[in-house]
C-alpha cells in the first residue's frame, strides 16, 4: 500500500478478538446506551459475563462500524465462533474466537439488547442504542438457536443519521414515483412491496408511501412502526375490540385516501383489505422474493378474481455495489455493446473498476496504490435497481391464464415495464456501477464468482 490509511482501524487477528491489553488506545470504542423497546439490561447482576465479554464485544462492534458493516454475524463452527462483517452486501471474515469466549460474547450481545440470556432454545429479537464517533446507531439483534445450547447472532446496523424515507434519498426514479402517484390518486387499489430478506423491503415500502402527495391526499398509518417514523402521515389507533373491517369503516369517515398497513401475513386480513380496495388505496409489504411469487401467494389467499381487480402494482429492488468515485475508470464502449445493453448509440463513456496491474510489470500501480481509501475493493456503498410489476389489461389476461413467472416476465417486457435488469443498466449508464458488478449481482453463483478478498473501504471522514 502506498501509505497508511486515514482513520482505518487495525485489521483484526483472524484467530481471535483482541483483549483489552491488546487494543490500540487511539481507536475510539462504541458507546452502549441501553436496549431498545423499553427493555432492561442489568449489567451488575451479570458482572462475571461483563468482565469476560464486554470489551471483546465493544472491540468487535467498533471495528464493524468503522468498516461500514451493515450486518454483523456470529456463527458457531467446529468449536469456535466465526465472526463476519457484511459490507456492501459482501461478507468478509473478521475473526474466529474460541468457543467458550465466543459463547460469552453471544450472551453479552443478548444482554445489551435486552434479551433473555438464560433462554438459548428460543429465537429472540431486540436491539440496542449505541454511539460511535458521535454518530447514533440502532443495532437490531436476532439470536437464533442452532442446537446444543449454541446460538448464532445477527446484528443489523441502522445509522440514525442516514434518512431513507423520500424517493430522492434512495434514488427512486421519477417515472416510478409518478406511477405511484397515479395509482394512489385513484383512491383505490393495493400497492405491494416485496423482496428477499435483508434487501431493504421496509425502507422501500416507506419510500413508496412517501411518493404520495400529502398535501392533496390524506395518508394514514395503521402499521406498527417500532422505531421508524413517517413524515406527513397521520396515526390512526384502532379501538380495542374493533375488527379490521370496522376499523376501515371508521377511517373512511375520516376521509382517508391512502392507508399504510402492516405486512400482509394472513388470508383473512388480505381478503378484508382487497374488499375495501375500491374505497381506499393501500400500501403494504408482502413476504415474497419477487412480484411473481407475491402474486402466486395472493391468488392462493384470496383468489385470482380479487387479485386482478384490486392489485395495482408490486415494487421490489435489488442493491448493487456502487463504484468508488475516486478510482473508477472510464472507457469508451463499442457500438455492439451499446446495442446489446439497449443504450443510446451516442453514449460515449461507461465506467468500471480499475483493472489490476499486469502480472509481468512489477512497477505498475496496484489497485491499493491507485486509491488508498479503497484498499483493493474499489466499491463504496450501494445503489438500488428497481422493478415495478403493473396490472395492465394485458397482464390481467396473463394472470387469469395461469400467472407463470415466465409469462409474467415476458408480459412485463412486452408492456415496457421497469424490470430489475433494465433498471440496473440505467445505473451503469449513469456511471454509478459497472457491468461486471451487475453481472456478479444477478449471477452470484456463476463460473466467475470470486471470494471476498481485500479490506473494505473505511468510512469517509
Amino acid at each position: 500500500m502506498a501509505g497508511p490509511q486515514k482513520n482505518s482501524p487495525k485489521k483484526p487477528d483472524p484467530k481471535s478478538v483482541p483483549d483489552s491489553q491488546e487494543q490500540e488506545p487511539d481507536v475510539e470504542q462504541v458507546l452502549f446506551q441501553g436496549p431498545l423497546f423499553d427493555r432492561e439490561c442489568n449489567l451488575k447482576a451479570n458482572a462475571k459475563l461483563v468482565q469476560v465479554a464486554l470489551i471483546p464485544v465493544k472491540q468487535m462492534i467498533s471495528d464493524a462500524l468503522s468498516r461500514r458493516a451493515h450486518t454483523i454475524l456470529l456463527e458457531p463452527r467446529e468449536g469456535r465462533v466465526a465472526i463476519r462483517f457484511v459490507i456492501d452486501g459482501v461478507a468478509y471474515p473478521s475473526a474466529a474466537v474460541p468457543g467458550q469466549k465466543g459463547a460469552a460474547m453471544v450472551q453479552m450481545i443478548k444482554l445489551l439488547a435486552g434479551l433473555d440470556i438464560n433462554d438459548r432454545s428460543t429465537a429472540q429479537s431486540g436491539g440496542m442504542k449505541t454511539e460511535y464517533e458521535k454518530i447514533p446507531y440502532h443495532l437490531m439483534v436476532d439470536s437464533i438457536p442452532v442446537g446444543g445450547k449454541a446460538e448464532k447472532i445477527r446484528i443489523k446496523v441502522d445509522n440514525r443519521k442516514i434518512v431513507r424515507q423520500k424517493p430522492q434519498e434512495i434514488g427512486f426514479p421519477e417515472h416510478l414515483k409518478s406511477k405511484i402517484r397515479h395509482y394512489t390518486a385513484e383512491r383505490s387499489g393495493v400497492i405491494l412491496i416485496c423482496g428477499p430478506p435483508d434487501t431493504g423491503v421496509t425502507t422501500l415500502a416507506t419510500v413508496v408511501l412517501h411518493c404520495v402527495d400529502p398535501y392533496l391526499f390524506s395518508v394514514f398509518n395503521l402499521a406498527d412502526l417500532n422505531v421508524r417514523e413517517l413524515i406527513n402521515v397521520a396515526e390512526f389507533k384502532p379501538e380495542a375490540g374493533h375488527d379490521l373491517e370496522f376499523t376501515f369503516e371508521r377511517i373512511i369517515r375520516r376521509e382517508a385516501d391512502v392507508i399504510y398497513m402492516n405486512p400482509l401475513t394472513s388470508p383473512q386480513d388480505t381478503q378484508t383489505i382487497f374488499q375495501f380496495a375500491d374505497r381506499l388505496s393501500y400500501v403494504a409489504e408482502i413476504s415474497a422474493n419477487n412480484p411473481a411469487e407475491a402474486i402466486r401467494k395472493l391468488i392462493e389467499w384470496i383468489g385470482v378474481d380479487e387479485v386482478v381487480k384490486g392489485l395495482r402494482c408490486v415494487v421490489t429492488q435489488k442493491l448493487i455495489r456502487k463504484l468508488c468515485d475516486d478510482c473508477k475508470q472510464a472507457f469508451r464502449p463499442n457500438p455492439v455493446l451499446l446495442k446489446k445493453l439497449g443504450l443510446p448509440p451516442e453514449t460515449s463513456v461507461l465506467y468500471r473498476a480499475p483493472l489490476p496491474p499486469p502480472p509481468d510489470d512489477p512497477k505498475a500501480q496496484t489497485i491499493e496504490e491507485m486509491c488508498a481509501d479503497c484498499d483493493g475493493v474499489p466499491y463504496h456503498g450501494r445503489v438500488a435497481a428497481f422493478e415495478m410489476f403493473e396490472m395492465t389489461d394485458s397482464m390481467k389476461e396473463v394472470i387469469v391464464n395461469g400467472a407463470s413467472p415466465e409469462a409474467i416476465r415476458r408480459q412485463m417486457i412486452a408492456d415496457g415495464q421497469t424490470t430489475l435488469q433494465k433498471d440496473a443498466i440505467r445505473l451503469v449508464a449513469q456511471g454509478q456501477t459497472s457491468l461486471e458488478e451487475v453481472q456478479r449481482t444477478f449471477n452470484p453463483g456463476g463460473p466467475n464468482k470470486k471470494p471476498a478478498t481485500g479490506r473494505p473501504k473505511p468510512p469517509a471522514k
